[in-house]
């Protein structure tokens, strides 16, 4: 009788803990910070860095808003190759690049759509100049597309001091 409870326990332990995994806040969750680590350039990176340009396509949705008043070029509506065109020229050019998360405000998911708030560090230093260098406030907006989690809005603008 114990090795039937015992059993029971761990199998709703185990329930609990895959509903908590695969909700999708928690994937959500992991998706963005798979987003930053894939737009991270580490210095000299050399062919692996447009290998990312696999895992960024697997992110985004198949158009993208991105809102950012830093970069005037980097606003509008942007169908995935086009996003996916940019970066790769990113990882030819850009000395180095960063995106550390600093902290998740919120994350809100309902029915197909979920919207995180989050503060980030970000770098983004090219040959002759950066145009991202500091704590920046981003808003996230990720859309179910087929069963999969894809970026579908992205705002961010430099955080006051």
């Amino acid at each position: 009788m114990k090795r039937i409870v015992l059993a029971l326990g761990i199998a709703a332990l185990l329930g609990a803990f895959a509903v908590w995994w695969f909700s999708p806040v928690q994937v959500v969750k992991r998706r963005t910070l798979a987003l930053l680590e894939t737009l991270t350039l580490d210095p000299g990176g050399g062919s692996t860095r447009r290998m990312r340009a696999y895992s960024l396509n697997a992110l985004l949705a198949p158009v993208v808003e991105l809102n950012t008043p830093a970069l005037d070029e980097a606003n509008g509506s942007f169908e995935r190759a086009e996003l996916e065109s940019a970066f790769d020229s990113l990882c030819q050019h850009a000395k180095q690049t960063r995106f550390e998360l600093r902290k998740f405000h919120s994350i809100r998911a309902s029915g197909g759509q979920a919207d995180v708030s989050l503060t980030l560090l970000a770098l983004v230093e090219l040959q002759d100049h950066r145009p991202a260098d500091g704590i920046y406030q981003a808003a996230f907006r990720w859309r179910r597309v087929d069963g999969v989690w894809r970026l579908a809005r992205a705002d961010w603008d430099q955080a006051a001091r």
